[in-house]
Parts: C-alpha cells; structure tokens; sequence
C-alpha cells in the first residue's frame, strides 16, 4: 500500500493567530503539519501555536482581573510613582 505524505507550508505568524483564535487545537495542527509523523524536530509552527494559546489566556485573564476603574487605576499608579498619601510623606495637608 502506498502513502502519500504532503507538507503543509503555514508559516508561524499563521499558526499563532490560529492558537492565538482557537480556530484549531494542538491535535489538529499536528494532523496538517505532520501527516506521516515528525522526523527529526518539531515545527517551529507548533510553538507559535502554543505561544497564541498562551496569550489568548493572559489576555483572557487580564480582561476579568480588571475590576478597577479609570481613577482607582490611575490613583494605584501614582501611588508607585511616589505619590501616595501615605505615613511615608506625612499628612496631606503637610504636602501641600
């Protein structure tokens, strides 16, 4: 019996909008890109893949975690700058 083997040519910017999309799974990227099997080493296109699947769940995560609003955000971040209204700085009327 004679299989054929194709290659799939689908550079890396392509597989990691496919993880980064969820349009494939892991088992189905493998299916395109190695129909006999792997050879030597893993495609670069799975990593950037994995490296999609990866972002879409920090990005995912980033969404619900943000609870804050504009002027909590804006008042955390001043407050790492150094200026917080804190015991370290004194009083607010001290400060001004």
């Amino acid at each position: 019996m004679l299989t054929l083997c194709y290659i799939y040519y689908m550079n890396n910017e392509e597989a990691y909008n496919h993880g980064y999309n969820g349009t494939l799974t892991l088992d189905e990227l493998h299916g395109i890109l190695t129909p006999c099997g792997l050879r030597d080493e893993e495609p670069s296109q799975i990593s950037a893949f994995q490296s999609g699947v990866e972002d879409r769940a920090h990005d995912q995560q980033d969404r619900e975690g943000d609870t804050m609003t504009d002027g909590e955000a804006d008042g955390d971040a001043l407050a790492s700058a150094g200026w917080g209204m804190d015991e370290d700085y004194g009083f607010a009327s001290d400060m001004m």
